[in-house]
C-alpha cells in the first residue's frame, strides 16, 4: 500500500520525470498497467495523451478511465481500477471530480484497491484526492464570483491535510486556513512528492530548489526531502 502525491509541476515539460520513474518503480513489475482518471480535467485529450506517452516510455501499458466522455458499466469501473497496477490521478477541478467519483462509486473502488496493495499517485487535484482534505482552487473553475480557496475532502487514506502548487504566491493563504481549523498538514511545493507507506511518510523530489513543510501544533517545519 504505497501513495505518491506530487505537490505540481509541468509532466509534459518533464518537471515531475524522476517522480514519474519512482512511481513505475513502485509497482515492482515489468510492464505494469497503469489507469489514469482524468476525472478533474474533464478528460481533456491532451492530456490524456501526454500522460500515455510518458508513462508509455516509463514501460507501462496505460488505460484512460473517461467518466465524463465515454459511458461504462459498473462492473467495468470497478474491473479498470482493482485490475491497474498504478493508478494515477490528473490535476483539475477537485470538486467536481469527487463529486463525479461518488456518483459512479469510484471513490469505493479506488479504497480498495489501496488495501489490495496497489500505487496509488497523482499530481494536484490527483494528490489532494488521497488526503483527508486539501487546499483547492475549484471554484475558480466555475467562475463563482469573488471565488477564493476552499476546502476539498478527500478519501482520507493519508489522514492529514494538503496544500498543492505551495510555490505559488496565491496558496500561502493555506497557513491561515489551516490554523484556523487547528488541523495538521503538508505543503508541497512543484516537484517535490509525499510518499505515505505504511502509515509513514517520506519526501521525495526531482528539483534540489523546491521544499515541502510540514504543519503541526500550530507550527510550520521544513521537512528534509530526498532527491532523486
Amino acid at each position: 500500500m504505497i501513495i505518491v502525491a506530487i505537490g505540481g509541476g509541468e509532466i509534459a515539460k518533464g518537471e515531475t520525470i524522476k517522480i514519474d520513474q519512482y512511481i513505475v518503480s513502485c509497482a515492482k513489475k515489468d510492464n505494469p498497467q497503469l489507469l489514469f482518471i482524468p476525472t478533474a480535467s474533464m478528460d481533456a485529450p491532451g492530456y490524456i495523451e501526454t500522460v500515455k506517452s510518458v508513462y508509455g516510455n516509463l514501460g507501462c501499458s496505460v488505460t484512460a478511465l473517461c467518466l465524463h466522455t465515454k459511458t461504462y458499466t459498473d462492473a467495468e469501473i470497478k474491473s479498470l481500477i482493482l485490475d491497474a497496477d498504478i493508478i494515477y490521478v490528473g490535476g483539475g477541478n477537485t470538486l467536481k471530480m469527487m463529486q463525479t467519483w461518488k456518483y459512479y462509486q469510484v471513490d469505493k473502488y479506488l479504497v480498495e484497491t489501496y488495501k489490495a496493495g496497489k500505487v496509488l499517485a497523482g499530481l494536484s487535484a490527483g494528490a489532494i484526492c488521497w488526503f483527508k482534505k486539501g487546499h483547492s482552487d475549484s471554484l475558480f473553475f466555475d467562475n463563482v464570483n469573488q471565488a477564493e480557496f476552499i476546502f476539498v475532502e478527500g478519501l482520507n487514506l493519508i489522514p492529514y491535510v494538503v496544500c498543492p502548487h505551495y510555490d505559488e504566491e496565491e496558496r500561502k493563504n493555506f497557513d491561515e486556513m489551516i490554523n484556523a481549523e487547528d488541523l495538521d498538514g503538508f505543503a508541497l511545493e512543484a516537484s517535490t512528492a509525499l510518499v505515505y507507506e505504511n502509515n509513514e511518510y517520506k519526501i521525495i523530489r526531482g528539483n534540489k530548489m523546491t521544499n515541502a513543510y510540514l504543519f503541526k501544533d500550530g507550527k510550520k517545519l521544513l521537512l528534509e526531502c530526498i532527491d532523486l
